[in-house]
């Protein structure tokens, strides 16, 4: 029974994998129904706490622990209450009568790497947040692409990217489709309404690696999508003080693009007069 209980998860993980990807890449034409797994909102996940010093677990600490092993053990389709349930093991010690630390717990207990674990707690509150924007269950990987914003620009910064895109018609919420988003986003600002136009201008070019037609909302938040990242770039060479650096290698080549990019700016000048 042991040896069953520690090979569940590894299973889980694997099957997990399976799930995120075929959430990006959508199903395949014929494939057998699913088995039905245990329903994850059956089972009550307490809050975080801080556990007691005491070796011996509490009766409601060993009724925690019973809960939160059970939300780890559907990691295959409930990751965010899996962090959440490694969360209170960690916080509150309930792996304490066993192991002597918590990354000991998690790779005996359910063979898991800790990396991965301290992943699923770090994922668990956004996609809490998530969840039930659009309709499709969002998977880690999707996550893993929207957290550094969440870390920089807040929650909200994520739920604004998030939402954009699954409003999005025509374009499927893959965790790709999230990591280029947030790329053209400026790293060191966040404002919503920018970063929706943004957002709509570079999906209605990339969605699916080909370029389509503009947006619904017209060509001017194109326009300014596309200058807002030239003018990102330019701004992180000048920060970086990238411009004089090479004109003391190459004069003459640095004369040379700072040229071609003022006959850029005077033909778009042309066209705006």
């Amino acid at each position: 029974m042991a040896n069953k209980s520690r090979r569940s998860m590894a299973d889980f993980l694997a099957q997990q994998r399976v799930v995120d990807q075929s959430a990006d890449t959508g199903p395949a034409e014929s494939s057998p129904a699913a088995p039905v797994e245990p329903s994850p909102s059956a089972i009550t996940i307490p809050d975080p706490y801080t556990g007691g010093d005491e070796a011996a677990l509490t009766e409601r600490e060993r009724a925690d622990l019973v809960a939160c092993e059970a939300a780890v053990d559907v990691l295959r389709v409930a990751f965010a209450q899996a962090g959440k349930a490694l969360q209170v093991i960690r916080d509150a010690r309930l792996y304490r009568e066993s192991h002597p630390t918590f990354e000991a717990y998690v790779e005996d207990r359910w063979q898991m790497k800790t990396s991965q674990a301290y992943r699923l707690i770090q994922a668990w509150p956004l996609a809490e947040v998530l969840s039930p924007i659009g309709d499709k269950i969002i998977n880690e990987s999707q996550v893993r692409e929207l957290i550094p914003l969440a870390e920089h620009h807040g929650r909200e910064a994520a739920v604004t990217v998030y939402r954009t895109v699954a409003e999005t018609d025509g374009v499927r919420v893959t965790a790709a489709v999230l990591k280029g988003v947030v790329g053209v986003l400026p790293p060191d600002r966040f404002d919503p309404e920018e970063a929706v136009q943004q957002i709509r201008a570079y999906l209605t070019r990339n969605v699916d690696g080909q370029d389509v037609a503009e947006a619904a909302g017209g060509s001017a938040p194109t326009f300014t999508a596309e200058v807002g990242r030239l003018r990102t770039i330019l701004k992180r060479v000048v920060k970086r003080d990238l411009i004089s650096r090479a004109a003391a290698e190459d004069p003459e080549e640095v004369k040379r693009v700072v040229s071609e990019l003022r006959a850029l700016l005077d033909e778009v000048e042309q066209k705006v007069l």
